[in-house]
């Protein structure tokens, strides 16, 4: 459990691409990894490298469940930002194609 590219915080989502490339919902890391088949590290494509959890356009806060469409965009559901993001492929920020985008407190 980390913030490195080799490590995940509870692991929420996956999605397969056409190339059986992995996308993980990083949860507790506000981002979403993809991970190449036999690869031993992840890249971050949606969401802070760092881990760190934000309401702006490019930042998460707990990356949940998650779609990746046939051009390799990506749907996140945006757990605490009470919204669904949407990042192009190769985008460094995404939009907000659904909810409200305001962030709820979990406790």
């Amino acid at each position: 459990m980390g913030t490195a590219a080799n490590q995940l915080s509870s692991p929420m989502g996956l999605a397969l691409d056409s190339s059986n490339t992995l996308y993980i919902g990083d949860l507790n890391n506000s981002r979403v990894q993809k991970w190449a088949m036999d690869a031993w590290t992840g890249t971050t494509v949606a969401g802070q490298i760092s881990g760190a959890s934000n309401s702006t356009s490019n930042s998460l806060n707990q990356a949940g469940g998650l779609v990746i469409d046939s051009t390799g965009d990506i749907y996140v559901v945006d757990i605490f930002n009470s919204r669904i993001q949407y990042w192009p492929n190769g985008a460094s920020s995404g939009t907000t194609v659904a909810g409200t985008g305001k962030t709820v407190d979990p406790f």
